[in-house]
């Protein structure tokens, strides 16, 4: 019976064959001897995070605009630009 090989790949580094599961390569000694082909996550999931954390982005920046603009400061440093009053007429 002959053992099945395992899945190699190649170093990083070096590039010879280390396998799959090892921690170090043999030859050069490197720590995480290679880097997965396969994302960490579903960039379907990175994608949505990303708009979302955008459209979170412009929302707070909208608010904080719209606090500047016409929150209570603003209102207080208004001035009245209307014609004063005039006592003619007035009873």
């Amino acid at each position: 019976m002959t053992e099945a090989m395992p899945d190699t790949v190649s170093c990083r580094l070096c590039t010879s064959l280390v396998a799959r599961d090892a921690t170090t390569c043999p030859s050069c000694g490197a720590k995480q001897p290679w880097i997965p082909d396969e994302p960490s996550m579903n960039p379907r999931v990175i994608r949505l995070a990303m708009w979302a954390g955008g459209i979170a982005l412009i929302g707070l920046v909208l608010f904080v605009l719209g606090l500047m603009m016409f929150g209570p400061r603003a209102e207080r440093d208004e001035r009245d630009h209307r014609p004063p009053v005039s006592g003619y007429g007035v009873r």
